[in-house]
């Protein structure tokens, strides 16, 4: 009984260490789009076809 509810604990510790960091970076990520930049109330280049994200 012990045995399974460590081994829980252990997978759920690994599921939340793997998944953190793609999803602090995913918040980083400029949007790739003139319409999802406006969105994201940014600035769209049009040169580079880029977006830059107030901060």
């Amino acid at each position: 009984m012990i045995s399974k509810i460590l081994s829980g604990a252990v997978v759920a510790g690994l599921l939340m260490a793997v998944s953190a960091p793609v999803v602090a970076y995913a918040d980083d990520a400029a949007p790739k789009t003139k319409a999802d930049c406006k969105k994201a109330k940014g600035t769209w280049d049009k040169a580079t076809k880029s977006c830059t994200l107030k901060k």
